[in-house]
């Protein structure tokens, strides 16, 4: 059986994501100055990956919106 969401998720705008977004990349900065390369290329990773997967849901709704 599928697992049922809680019924008080609360909807996160593209613009609260794109702040994280900034944020997170903000600390890998950081994080690289620090001499933490490694962690920083991997949140830098993981960042490029949160961002692809944002434009890729604004093109689905971008579509959703014109048809």
């Amino acid at each position: 059986m599928p697992k049922k969401q809680p019924e008080s998720k609360v909807a996160v705008t593209a613009t609260e994501i794109e702040r994280s977004i900034q944020a997170l990349n903000k600390m890998a900065e950081r994080l690289w100055g620090d001499g933490r390369e490694a962690e920083a290329k991997a949140l830098l990773d993981a960042l490029d990956a949160l961002n692809r997967a944002l434009d890729r849901i604004r093109i689905g709704e971008s579509r959703r919106i014109l048809h």
